[in-house]
């Protein structure tokens, strides 16, 4: 008998994770399931620690060389057998209870995808600071179904002055394998950021129902060196080429106005945040002509130039101030 739901974990040198990974998968109240681990030509143990399970229900594939987190999501969608598809990072973990209750709100939904609020918690720490929901600041009224211009509009980039924003595109959702192959849907292995938002997003173009509860059962966990880590430049530049492939997609007869603006209104922020990041990479590089050019083609970062050089001011002149005072004692000596 096929079990009725396929756990997906990618995984690349995650020695230090993947046990706690699995051991929350393994262990879940809701056992018809397999697990399929795809591990990208790891240097480390990562192999061996899955392999140390003894356990019927896990299924482990070893790409020869290194492929991508996308290209492992998607080897381990067409190995899979089960009626719906659960994703989990390697470096992340499940609450017992997650599929047992994801799959009770997709049955009485007849939903395509299903996503739970995260517990957001950083390396090392032992309990979680908040949650998805709750760093946004939104409310919702579970289960609510949502549709492509709320996760549009989940992933529009917080003003440069605030803290950062967590789109929909970071959920992990329950996802009927049997819309992905009417559909003909898969992980785009050609782009390195937002892979799960363009994922989900294709889904919703092509008529998902997808549900989103309040209620959170996967512990994401925010580490320094993850690929969730880049330099500001190189995600915002690939979430602009993103962000105008499907504006460019919006055409025809059946262009849909509200997606339209939605993806309209990212791409400009996206467009002032790179602006304004890459003014102050040339700031720090003293290329103050570089600078005075991206202030000229988007006016509106100047005001957030100059807190920086304010704030990097004090920094400078301590320093100058310190050296000062070295140099004086060695002259005494």
């Amino acid at each position: 008998m096929n079990p009725e739901v396929s756990v997906i974990i990618p995984t690349y040198n995650s020695e230090s994770y993947l046990a706690q990974a699995l051991a929350s998968v393994l262990t879940q109240t809701y056992l018809n399931l397999e697990v399929i681990v795809v591990d990208d030509a790891s240097t480390d143990s990562t192999v061996k620690i899955a392999r140390s399970f003894k356990e019927r229900r896990l299924k482990i594939i070893s790409n020869s060389q290194n492929r991508g987190v996308s290209y492992g999501r998607n080897c381990g969608i067409r190995h899979a057998r089960g009626n719906w598809i659960a994703l989990l990072d390697s470096d992340d973990w499940y609450a017992p209870e997650r599929l047992e209750k994801l799959l009770q709100i997709a049955t009485s939904n007849n939903a395509d995808l299903v996503a739970d609020d995260l517990f957001l918690i950083n390396d090392g720490d032992r309990c979680p600071w908040g949650t998805l929901l709750q760093e946004n600041g939104q409310v919702i009224h579970s289960p609510a179904l949502i549709d492509a211009v709320q996760l549009v509009q989940s992933d529009r980039p917080a003003s440069l002055n605030t803290s950062r924003n967590w789109s929909w595109g970071y959920t992990k959702p329950l996802i009927r394998r049997e819309f992905l192959i009417n559909n003909q849907l898969q992980y785009n292995e050609e782009i390195k950021v937002g892979e799960d938002f363009v994922f989900y997003l294709e889904c919703l173009k092509h008529q998902a129902r997808f549900f989103f509860i309040d209620r959170p059962y996967y512990y994401y966990r925010i580490r320094n060196k993850s690929l969730s880590v880049r330099k500001p430049t190189e995600y915002l530049a690939q979430s602009c080429e993103i962000t105008q492939s499907f504006i460019d997609q919006e055409t025809g007869w059946q262009i849909n106005k509200q997606l339209l603006a939605a993806l309209e209104q990212n791409l400009a922020v996206f467009q002032t945040r790179l602006t304004y990041y890459r003014a102050v990479e040339d700031f720090k590089a003293k290329k103050i002509f570089n600078v005075v050019q991206h202030i000229i083609a988007c006016p509106v970062i100047l005001g957030y130039i100059l807190d920086k050089v304010i704030n990097f001011l004090p920094d400078k002149l301590i320093f100058i101030e310190k050296a000062e005072n070295t140099l004086t004692v060695y002259g005494r000596g």
